[in-house]
């Protein structure tokens, strides 16, 4: 049997760097994971000779139509009915009254889907309203 000799120190690990980077990267992983990224539905945005692109896009409420009239709404790109579409406009502005959207219309898609959309946004208060076109 080995004896410690009373001059001999105890050699210990200090765990507390190991710790520390053990919750740094369990932080990381949960912020990384927490971040999904949407794909929105893909569409041919129409193109304008006196197409503004606006300042600030942020914080607006997305209304995508499709060629065939289909609407998705939000950042999660839901598929919703116009109907559906007022619930939500009017959910939003109970939190922001001065709600801002955006409409992506696909090139090709009919004035009167474009049209009802506006309406639906009228009836329930909100004017603040644009479209996405690249500038020609």
């Amino acid at each position: 049997m080995k004896l410690r000799r009373k001059d001999q120190e105890e050699i210990a690990i200090d765990m507390s760097p190991m710790i520390d980077m053990v919750f740094l990267l369990l932080i990381f992983f949960i912020v990384a994971s927490a971040i999904v990224k949407v794909e929105p539905v893909q569409i041919e945005v129409p193109s304008a000779v006196y197409a503004k692109v606006p300042e600030d896009e942020t914080g607006r409420f997305t209304i995508t139509v499709t060629e065939d009239g289909t609407l998705y709404m939000g950042p999660t790109q839901q598929q919703v009915t116009l109907e559906e579409l007022k619930v939500a406009i009017s959910q939003e502005m109970e939190t922001d009254p001065k709600i801002r959207i955006l409409i992506r219309a696909d090139q090709t898609v009919k004035y009167h889907y474009n049209e009802e959309i506006m309406e639906a946004c009228a009836e329930v208060g909100a004017t603040d309203m644009i479209f996405a076109a690249f500038e020609e």
